[in-house]
């Protein structure tokens, strides 16, 4: 019998452990997103980095350096093809050579299943709405250096060199070789 009860009494301390540590490793799994200074949730790491999160600071640098503006309507919490993009197109090598020294980049994220602040949703909503922007995502608008012309929309997820020569013939800007 004191076989059963010390069985017994490691089941119940191995239940009780996991019980106690179950919410630990279940935050773990899933991290709370990072923010910025003003709480907005930052872009995943599928971007990659450079990204502004409000137009004010985009059309600011934009003005400021006279380059037009990517604007990119993503959903990176919910869209598999949103995924794909951001680590097949926006992460590479061309795309940074081409993109990055050449336009001011804002990162409007739709959210379903992360709890984002109000503020960043009504915002991103309403900039959505007021460019025309389509219910597909990804979703690409690309502005004048003055932050208000419309240059043109790329929805859906082309493929990188698609993508690439698309940013061209709305911008001027050269694809590299």
């Amino acid at each position: 019998m004191p076989a059963r009860n010390f069985l017994i009494h490691v089941f119940s301390v191995a239940a009780s452990a996991v019980l106690l540590f179950a919410p630990a490793i279940l935050r773990s799994a899933d991290p709370e997103p990072k923010t910025d200074s003003s709480g907005w949730i930052l872009p995943g790491a599928n971007a990659g980095t450079g990204w502004h999160l409000h137009l004010k600071d985009a059309r600011t640098e934009a003005a400021k350096d006279n380059k037009p503006i990517l604007i990119l309507f993503t959903g990176p919490d919910w869209s598999s093809v949103s995924k794909k993009f951001e680590t097949s197109v926006l992460k590479s090598k061309e795309y940074s050579a081409m993109v990055r020294p050449a336009m001011v980049c804002l990162y409007i994220q739709h959210f379903v299943n992360v709890s984002a602040p109000e503020d960043q949703v009504s915002t991103n909503q309403a900039l959505r709405k007021a460019l025309g922007v389509p219910a597909v995502y990804p979703c690409t608008v690309i502005l004048a250096s003055d932050g208000k012309k419309v240059l043109g929309m790329i929805p859906g997820a082309p493929d990188k060199k698609s993508y690439l020569q698309q940013i061209s013939n709305l911008t001027g800007i050269a694809v590299p070789e």
